[in-house]
């Protein structure tokens, strides 16, 4: 078994074949595709995609409900498509990473994105750079994955994979592979499809209704409550595990809302309804998106429902320091910081006897630029924040929820009772970086401090998208908040500077 990473290595299509799961004729395959995509239709689905979830049986049985959910992405572009399958002949701990540099289909090679594939294994060795699980050198061909790929070829063209074949299927392994994704993942760029069929084996009616079973649970976007209904029986997937690791994975990118688009059974192609049947569901994962925000502006979820946000690849800014892989949270130290801001309030507001905590992590005790908003069902109550890295992290944030709680001079002190009705969000900056063009603001990526003279003004990156506004907008109301003449940006002499953010 491999597991030194050979970016000469390319794994062969071995399911590509007359009368397999697919053709290897790559005219008819396009072709048979193309159809697929013809016969499906598009869902009301405004948002931002983050993944999807889809069978990987014989393109006869299940290519057209496969098709339902990559039809969804028909105009979209991603930089990396993260694959997770479930490994039906290799049989090991852990999820693999494929070792070489691309996989081949009869539509060409897809060449693997080596970086994310070398920081996804780098950090827990239950996430693993191997062979193992994807083709015969590593325990046999596995097809759950290789059948994804001429899917995502045509309706994406370009694009990195990350191939992952799980060989177990516990929580623990879906939850540590989820949460790594989602590290490293960059929402709007990173797409994550889970591969999956569901019941094996019943009658057509019993099919069904443990595939409807499955779709409540996948609409109901809980893993680890999906996790359980198919450890009780109560639904059948025999990628149990990637579905649960890619939706972590995709709510850690902003997704909120699991939409079932297609749920079939292999009897509505045979029309043998007491033989052996064999189940199929596609599913998309995103961020629902506000009434109003146009629909090529991306947002970025950090966590639940609480946006922040980048473009699409297409506006990348090409220089900067922006915040890199290594300076994103862990779930874990989102959740400390989350707990310390409503510690925080409670010993402002209420006189509860509580502390700081200890950062118990170097990205906790870093420097950083914190904002803590404050609001009270869905309404602005206080927001305030260091612009520049003065204090550690977790005291920044600390010290911020106080302030946002009883100095924010727009509003009156919060109150005791008021307290437990607060929605708490905590914004991340990046350092700030000057820019001598307006037009290189990114709105939905970009955080604004403008400053001329002793005036400046702070919006930070999720204000505009929730607003709906767009760069020219922007920009005015960041003039209008430092009380600058509202076209003060056009002006030479007023000093522009972006920062980007982790918001949850």
């Amino acid at each position: 078994m491999r597991t030194v990473s050979d970016p000469t290595r390319v794994r062969e299509p071995h399911f590509a074949q007359r009368g397999g799961f697919y053709t290897d004729d790559p005219v008819a395959l396009t072709k048979q595709l193309a159809q697929f995509y013809a016969e499906s239709e598009r869902a009301d689905i405004d948002g931002v995609i983050a993944g999807l979830i889809c069978p990987h049986a014989g393109y006869a049985y299940s290519g057209a409900v496969a098709a339902a959910a990559y039809k969804q992405l028909e105009g979209l572009a991603y930089d990396t498509v993260v694959v997770i399958a479930p490994s039906h002949r290799a049989f090991f701990r852990g999820a693999s990473v494929y070792c070489g540099g691309a996989y081949r289909t009869p539509l060409g090679d897809v060449k693997l994105d080596l970086e994310f594939c070398r920081k996804l294994t780098s950090v827990d060795p239950i996430v693993m750079l191997a062979d193992i699980g994807h083709d015969v050198g590593g325990g046999g061909w596995e097809h759950s994955l290789e059948v994804h790929l001429p899917f995502l070829q045509v309706v994406l063209g370009k694009f990195a994979l990350v191939p992952i074949v799980m060989g177990d299927q516990e929580y623990p392994t879906a939850k540590k592979l989820g949460e790594l994704i989602g590290r490293f993942a960059e929402p709007g760029r990173t797409l994550v499809v889970a591969s999956s069929d569901l019941a094996h084996g019943h009658d057509d009616a019993t099919t069904q209704r443990m595939d409807e079973a499955a779709a409540r649970a996948v609409e109901k976007f809980v893993p680890g409550e999906l996790f359980d209904r198919i450890a009780d029986g109560t639904f059948e997937a025999c990628g149990g595990g990637p579905m649960a690791a890619a939706m972590i994975a995709a709510r850690a990118m902003g997704a909120d809302t699991a939409r079932v688009v297609s749920c079939r059974t292999s009897a509505d192609v045979t029309g043998d309804r007491d033989g052996y049947i064999v189940g199929y569901l596609s599913a998309v994962m995103f961020a629902a998106r506000p009434a109003g925000r146009r629909a090529r502006e991306y947002v970025l979820k950090a966590d639940d429902d609480e946006p922040t946000s980048p473009k699409p690849k297409s506006a990348r800014p090409r220089s900067g320091r922006e915040l890199l892989t290594d300076d994103l949270l862990f779930p874990a130290e989102r959740d400390l910081l989350r707990s310390t801001a409503r510690r925080s309030l409670e010993r402002a507001v209420k006189g509860a006897r509580l502390t700081c905590p200890k950062a118990p992590t170097d990205r906790l005790r870093a420097k950083r630029g914190a904002f803590v908003t404050l609001k009270h069902k869905g309404h602005l109550r206080g927001c305030i924040g260091y612009i520049e890295p003065y204090k550690p992290l977790i005291d920044a944030v600390w010290e911020m929820a106080e302030s946002a709680a009883l100095r924010d001079t727009r509003f009156l002190p919060v109150e005791a009772s008021e307290v437990d009705a607060l929605d708490i969000e905590i914004t991340v900056l990046s350092p700030l970086r000057k820019i001598d063009n307006p037009d290189d603001v990114l709105v939905g990526r970009h955080g604004l401090l403008i400053s001329r003279g002793p005036r400046s003004g702070v919006l930070l990156p999720q204000v505009p998208v929730e607003q709906g506004w767009d760069r020219e907008t922007f920009l005015t109301q960041t003039c209008i908040k430092a009380g600058l003449p509202p076209d003060a940006w056009r002006d030479p002499d007023t000093t522009i500077q972006v920062f980007t953010a982790e918001v949850f």
